[in-house]
């Protein structure tokens, strides 16, 4: 276990500075924020398999040591020849107690828990962006709407296609157009000008929000992933030194 989080602490302070300086951002997709949320589920099923290894152990070894407090051990006389080798065990088994005891496991675990919030503040972000997304793409298709409902009266009306906002042919006695000087689409025009508007705020807000989620997660994977790496490989180191002073004690046992 040590060796392991040894491996990756050093891997992740060795990437830690590296940067993505691609000036475009990709937009979020649903792929991606899935990713997110089955990372967010692993660090948390991690989490909950860490205070589970410290608990079982502890759980293990307060068991051990309290049957032979109940069972091997005299508390009326001092040890005798017959007992002594029990005696030697239960000392044993008490530094082993020990010394799970004293294990500093609170602060891997709350690095653990800190990078799961870390992670699902990536996805309430994710999620947001997602949304100016959906509302951009929808706005984009009623502008479409709209735009192709007013070249469909265009044609009918004046008997040629052109593109929205072309000004209307001049009109007057001399050229014996008898169509009234009044644009007949202008509100149609107008709402069709709001849409555009629209959409083009929608996908300012969406290029934002492209570019403050990639932001967040590089420097909260960055600022947050190196803690919890290192945390584990103190807690680690510690359990292995802990547990060697231990076997170190088990080997005067005859």
């Amino acid at each position: 276990m040590n060796q392991f989080h040894q491996v990756q602490n050093d891997i992740v302070q060795q990437v830690r500075g590296l940067i993505n300086r691609e000036i475009n951002g990709q937009s979020t997709s649903d792929l991606h924020r899935q990713a997110t949320r089955d990372l967010e589920s692993a660090v948390s099923a991690w989490h909950s398999s860490y205070c589970r290894l410290i608990k079982f152990q502890r759980d293990f070894i307060q068991s051990l040591h309290g049957w032979f407090k109940l069972t091997l051990v005299s508390v009326n006389t001092e040890p005798t020849n017959g007992n002594r080798e029990f005696s030697d065990s239960f000392m044993f088994c008490d530094e082993w107690k020990l010394a799970l005891d004293r294990i500093p496991d609170t602060v891997a675990s709350e690095a653990i828990k800190s990078f799961i919030n870390v992670v699902h503040s990536i996805y309430a972000k994710q999620t947001e962006e997602l949304k100016i997304k959906k509302r951009t793409e929808s706005a984009s298709k009623e502008l479409e709407k709209k735009a192709s409902s007013v070249r469909s009266i265009e044609r009918k009306y004046y008997n040629s296609y052109s593109m929205v906002g072309i000004g209307l042919p001049d009109v007057g006695p001399d050229n014996g157009n008898v169509l009234d000087a009044r644009d007949p689409l202008a509100e149609k025009k107008a709402e069709l000008a709001a849409s555009q508007r629209r959409v083009e705020d929608e996908m300012v807000k969406h290029s934002k929000a492209v570019e403050v989620t990639r932001a967040m997660t590089l420097n909260n994977i960055q600022t947050g992933l190196p803690g919890v790496f290192q945390a584990m490989t103190s807690f680690s180191s510690l359990m292995t030194e802990a547990l060697e002073a231990v076997c170190t004690r088990s080997y005067s046992i005859k």
